[in-house]
């Protein structure tokens, strides 16, 4: 019945294909786009879905997820809905510029940016036949090994592209929102691209919702971000999202030459299914990189985050915290991947997981690896799984603090390795807040 499910949806989207979907049958296509696009599908027909039988899906089984018959073409946007859902996803207490999309597509009307001579924001498709966007695509190699990426690249239509001008400091962060709608089941595969140009500095904040609690959206969403030489992207992704939610996101890094990319992911209870994957590949010199991470999961969800850090460069280094809670029947995946390349000598490399499980039959499955083929550098990774101290739950309850009080302050106090490294107060405070609205309605004993 698994496979079949799987199958089904595989048919009918080879079908959209086939008959000439809109994109391929577009007169304004590029001869390029479309060959790029025929190939890109022709490697999602020979791979299909991932299953379990691939070692980077081993423990998240896709195909349950697939189980409905959902709409490669959603449409019904509940235009009443969206203001709501939009001051429903702002953070209290921060000044920001806001770009929303919906349904993957930007709304000017509904969105307030910078101005050009900082930040170009534009959709997607305006540049989709530029050389340089089917350039940077084509020359990376994740679009022939990722399944879901060559689906996306095959059929994606819209999103976002953002541009820091050379130079330039953003005065305030860009708070991006992704809202989802429709009348059906949805699928829904947006492409984005951000690209930081050289000596520039920005601050980004990312959040995504479904509007609609009574329909399932199923999102694959793919972001490419080039931070050019000597620039600095501070990089927020919060993800606090409903029941019938199922996302995935690919976000794959292209870092120049002493550049800095600081990545924060905090991903709460609610969506059915979320798989992150970020790679990073370190494409200069003097390159610092650091990803931080903090998920909880309860009920019966899935969280998967899979990193990869590529060091391809000398005197480059990278910092990665990870940290989890697993409540309830929640099951949580990590997978950390360092590759240090042979001519990347006296490379930094720092990762570290650490699971905590507050139920009996909560899950975590935990790979952190690291490769290395240089002689001159300094890397380490560790992982831990366990439950709470004992003794440090004594201490709390002898004070007189409840047990549920106590249990909630020591995940607090758990999590705080990784929210500290937020230097946004006001963002920092805010999921702190969530953590805590969170953990008030899961269960913390264990």
């Amino acid at each position: 019945m698994a496979t079949q499910v799987a199958t089904s949806f595989y048919n009918r989207l080879a079908d959209e294909f086939e008959t000439k979907h809109q994109f391929t049958q577009d007169t304004a296509a590029s001869d390029r786009l479309t060959q790029l696009r025929n190939n890109a599908f022709s490697i999602f027909r020979a791979k299909g879905f991932p299953s379990i039988k691939e070692e980077d899906w081993r423990f998240t089984n896709l195909v349950p997820f697939l189980d409905l018959s959902f709409d490669v073409h959603p449409a019904g946007i509940d235009t009443d809905s969206l203001q709501q859902a939009i001051n429903e996803q702002k953070i209290p207490g921060l000044d920001t510029y806001q770009l929303v999309l919906v349904n993957g597509s930007i709304r000017m009307d509904l969105s307030d940016l910078p101005t050009e001579d900082l930040v170009t924001v534009q959709p997607l498709r305006n540049i989709i036949n530029e050389s340089f966007f089917i350039d940077h695509i084509s020359n990376n190699s994740h679009v022939g090994v990722n399944a879901l990426v060559a689906l996306n690249t095959a059929f994606f239509s819209d999103g976002y592209f953002v541009e820091v001008k050379k130079n330039s400091v953003l005065d305030k962060p860009l708070l991006i929102l992704h809202l989802y709608t429709s009348d059906k089941d949805a699928f829904f595969q947006p492409r984005h691209f951000i690209v930081v140009n050289r000596n520039a500095k920005a601050e980004i904040i990312e959040r995504s919702a479904g509007i609609k609690d009574e329909t399932v959206t199923l999102t694959n969403s793919v972001l490419e971000l080039l931070i050019q030489e000597n620039a600095h992207l501070v990089h927020h992704t919060i993800q606090s999202h409903n029941n019938n939610e199922r996302w995935l996101h690919y976000n794959h890094v292209d870092q120049q030459r002493s550049s800095r990319y600081d990545n924060f992911t905090c991903t709460l209870p609610g969506a059915d299914l979320v798989r992150n994957n970020l790679e990073i590949s370190l494409n200069g010199t003097a390159t610092e990189t650091h990803l931080y991470g903090l998920y909880l999961v309860a009920d019966h969800q899935l969280t998967d985050n899979h990193t990869a850090i590529q060091h391809l460069h000398p005197s480059c280094q990278s910092n990665e915290l990870y940290k989890g809670v697993i409540m309830d029947t929640g099951k949580a995946v990590f997978n950390g991947k360092v590759f240090v390349a042979q001519d990347a000598q006296q490379t930094n490399a720092y990762q570290q997981n650490n699971n905590l499980l507050l139920s009996d039959k909560a899950q975590v499955y935990a790979k952190p690896q690291l490769e290395i083929f240089a002689d001159d550098v300094k890397c380490s990774h560790g992982c831990t799984i366990g439950q709470f101290n004992p003794e440090s739950l004594f201490y709390l309850r002898s004070r007189g603090i409840s047990e549920t009080a106590a249990r909630k302050l020591l995940v607090e106090a758990f999590a705080f390795d990784v929210t500290e490294k937020i230097d946004n107060e006001a963002v920092k405070q805010y999921v702190q807040q969530l953590i805590y609205s969170k953990l008030s309605s899961a269960s913390v004993r264990a």
